[in-house]
């Protein structure tokens, strides 16, 4: 805003709120938006949600602030949940000048702990592939690496070589022969393991249902989103008086009757409504959640118990460290103790799901009723009556070997994206006793979703698979190529996220129209049908699908 256009305020008293979409427009993650007041002769600027762009990592890599704003003109940031895509650009932001508090709910906090240095740590690997790759493309010499290094140990002048260029950041392949191809700047990680550790000091925590004043002319109230533990929507207050608008930011919201969660919270009103529309051209299929893994656990170790070359196979269950994990882990020991389904070995493998259900036992006084009476009953819902924790690497490897009975094994990540799933799939996807089963929506491109394509049952809302075509044989699985002879199952009976019904009705409980809605967070199928949705069934006006980097006034 110019000099005339703040003398104006300052004359007439009146004040001009604007929003800057800066993710999530036509894209289903990197959730990013700024908020700029401006009153009399002052300036307040802040941001909901500092998300990253799963999809294109490269759009973090420039700057996503507007022309003009840097990291530094920001004031606060408020957070509505942990997961990637809403929380982890935030080690980038502090990076670029930003120094202001970062206020989240309590269990996000905890979260963050986690995800955020994890974060860290896969730009960092990340960033070394990526400078590997460039040094084998632009230095022919490097293809002889291997064999060299065989006689290093060998060789001193070639020892000393290698000690040369850890010191100097060049690889030991670059150093020898003189050639020069130092760590290139553009290969940087987005944020080191360190840089997302240090971001957590910035971290300020709410509770639910208080109202916080930043500042005089902003203030905020976390509700129940269920979406994971600690999210929240955010219900924003700016300005004063007649001047005062209201702003609902969703962040992700949940379905009903979730295993361990609190529902999703009514919210009584506001003058600007922002949703989410992960499952706005779809609706989730209504029914036990139970019987379903019962039945696909009990054929699951029916087929494992088939005795053969190899042993007894084995049940995958990929799943999210947060959130997915816990769930799951709670149905399979209900059922067991039960009596529903056989009592099995359960190995949990993965530090970060480990990290991740320590806070869900931290912050058991959010969990819904049932949960809260079970713990004070003194019982662990996350842990299963013959349960093993999986320590390491070591120990996650020495699980491919014979078992002479059925075992589960519960690994992250959830789309088998990366992790130590992904060595469990190369191991047993051949082996036609075993059972792989997805909990939840497998992205495109993913391995979870070329996996699950082989299906000839249910299949996740992200994968098209035309009548009458058949399923592929094999997989790749980390650049090789595995006969895929397993069985996969696919229960989306663990979405997190709400269907279009589920937020069409929550949006149904606002006492008074909003002056308008803005959709994100969802592919183009999805945005344009909560959008017609919420104009159908509700009639409301002013529902706006935006586009990155378009500004509002409002």
């Amino acid at each position: 805003m110019n000099k005339r256009h703040q003398k104006d305020l300052s004359r007439t008293g009146r004040s001009v709120l604007r929003l800057h979409v800066l993710g999530a427009a036509h894209a289903v993650t990197g959730s990013l938006y700024l908020f700029e007041y401006f009153e009399k002769d002052k300036v307040t600027r802040f941001v909901t949600d500092l998300g990253l762009t799963v999809e294109n990592p490269q759009a973090d890599m420039q700057k996503r602030l507007p022309s003009g704003i840097n990291a530094s003109d920001i004031d606060f940031a408020i957070i509505s949940h942990a997961h990637v895509d809403h929380s982890a650009y935030l080690p980038k932001l502090i990076k670029d000048g930003f120094k202001g508090s970062v206020y989240v709910t309590p269990a996000t906090r905890d979260l963050m702990g986690v995800i955020l240095p994890d974060s860290g740590y896969l730009q960092e690997e990340d960033a070394k592939r990526r400078q590997a790759r460039f040094e084998k493309a632009n230095n022919p010499a490097l293809s002889l690496t291997a064999s060299t290094s065989k006689s290093a140990s060998a060789n001193p002048r070639q020892g000393a070589n290698n000690k040369t260029a850890a010191k100097t950041g060049k690889s030991a392949a670059s150093a020898k022969n003189g050639l020069t191809t130092a760590v290139n700047p553009k290969f940087q990680p987005l944020y080191t393991q360190l840089e997302a550790q240090a971001s957590l000091k910035f971290l300020k925590t709410v509770d639910y249902d208080t109202r916080f004043a930043v500042n005089d002319a902003v203030a905020f109230t976390f509700t129940e989103a269920g979406h994971i533990l600690g999210a929240a929507v955010v219900n924003l207050e700016i300005g004063t008086g007649s001047q005062k608008r209201t702003f609902c930011f969703s962040g992700n919201i949940g379905r009903p009757d979730m295993p361990l969660l609190r529902d999703l919270q009514p919210v009584a009103a506001a003058d600007y409504v922002m949703v989410e529309a992960t499952y706005g051209n779809r609706l989730h299929q209504k029914r036990d959640r139970f019987e379903v893994l019962e039945t696909k656990l009990k054929a699951a170790h029916a087929r494992a118990k088939k005795q053969g070359k190899g042993g007894s196979g084995v049940i995958l269950i990929p799943a999210f460290a947060v959130g997915r994990a816990q769930s799951v882990l709670n149905d399979i020991r209900v059922l067991m103790e039960a009596g529903r389904v056989p009592t099995m070995p359960v190995y949990v493998d993965g530090r970060m799901t480990q990290a991740a259900t320590e806070v869900h036992r931290k912050h058991a006084a959010i969990m819904n009723a049932e949960t809260r009476a079970m713990i004070e009953a003194g019982i662990d819902p996350y842990t299963t009556p013959n349960h093993t924790v999986v320590e390491d690497w070591k120990a996650s490897e020495a699980l491919h070997r014979e078992h002479a009975q059925p075992i589960i094994i519960v690994s992250s990540s959830g789309m088998a994206a990366g992790g130590r799933i992904v060595n469990h799939l190369n191991y047993w996807l051949a082996d036609s006793k075993s059972t792989v089963m997805f909990v939840g929506y497998q992205g495109t491109g993913t391995l979870g979703q070329a996996i699950v394509r082989t299906s000839a049952g249910e299949r996740p809302d992200s994968v098209a698979a035309p009548e009458n075509i058949a399923s592929p044989k094999t997989v790749r699985v980390a650049g090789k190529v595995v006969k895929l002879n397993a069985t996969v199952d696919f229960l989306p009976d663990y979405s997190a996220h709400a269907d279009y019904g589920d937020t069409v009705n929550w949006l149904a409980k606002f006492k008074r129209r909003p002056k308008g809605v803005f959709i994100v967070h969802g592919d183009e199928e999805a945005l344009a049908g909560l959008k017609g949705h919420i104009e159908t069934r509700l009639d409301w006006k002013g529902v706006v699908i935006p586009t990155n980097k378009q500004v509002f006034e409002l």
